[in-house]
């Protein structure tokens, strides 16, 4: 069964076919990004086969991609479950993102493989959508699908590597960071101003304007988990 042949990093030089496991990892992760799967919730590899119309090896393959990603926590004889965001996660990841996304823009190849007209139509959907005040799940699908493109046009074989294997828990703390309008408004500026830098090539420019937007997104991410936290343990006594 195919779920969806292409894996959406656009065209470029690591753009794929996926495997079946990866389709369904896509699509699990899918459910976890919009809350259909919540953080602690079990993932039940019987209901995934029978949603998907396959075996369970390649569910199980596709819950050991998300294990490797550290969406998901499989235990022994327990099975997989969404894992629990956390405050000092989500700064390690942002911290980690925010310098390795300097070494990637610092080596970005933006010459003849559409990168920057890539990056033209999605920030002026973003723009599109703040100016229509539409919902969060859109604008930071678009932030996601602009940071996969320049990764395909990155360089550096083994930061796209690290920076791939990232890429799924830092959609699931972004979700959190565009939450709010104001953020949105923030982050469409701030993508804007990166790729107006890297169209007339000032990298240290679109550098500092990566930096602002990832730490925004952090902040905004651990003000909501935290809230997020009070409002549970409130709940508890």
């Amino acid at each position: 069964m195919v779920i969806d042949a292409q894996n959406g990093l656009g065209a470029g030089r690591t753009a794929r076919f996926q495997t079946l496991p990866e389709q369904i990892a896509e699509n699990v992760f899918a459910k976890i990004v919009s809350g259909e799967l919540a953080p602690g919730d079990r993932i039940r590899e019987d209901h995934l086969a029978d949603e998907f119309g396959v075996s369970r090896a390649p569910v199980r393959e596709a819950l050991r991609i998300l294990e490797r990603d550290s969406v998901v926590l499989i235990t022994p004889n327990k099975g997989a479950r969404v894992t629990q965001l956390s405050v000092k996660e989500v700064s390690d990841i942002f911290e980690l993102r925010r310098e390795l996304m300097g070494l990637m823009l610092s080596g970005l190849d933006i010459t003849g493989n559409g990168v920057l007209e890539r990056m033209e139509r999605a920030v002026s959907e973003m723009e599109r959508i703040v100016e229509a005040n539409e919902d969060a799940p859109q604008f930071s699908e678009i932030s996601y699908r602009i940071s996969r493109a320049i990764l395909v046009a990155c360089t550096n074989d083994k930061l796209t590597e690290i920076l791939q294997s990232l890429s799924r828990q830092t959609r699931r703390y972004t979700e959190l960071g565009l939450a709010s309008q104001a953020r949105r408004q923030e982050s469409a500026r701030l993508w804007r101003e990166m790729l107006e830098a890297l169209k007339t090539n000032r990298r240290q420019d679109a550098i500092a304007s990566a930096a602002r937007l990832i730490d925004a997104s952090c902040r905004e991410a651990v003000c909501r988990l935290e809230e997020e936290q009070l409002v549970a343990q409130a709940a508890t006594r």
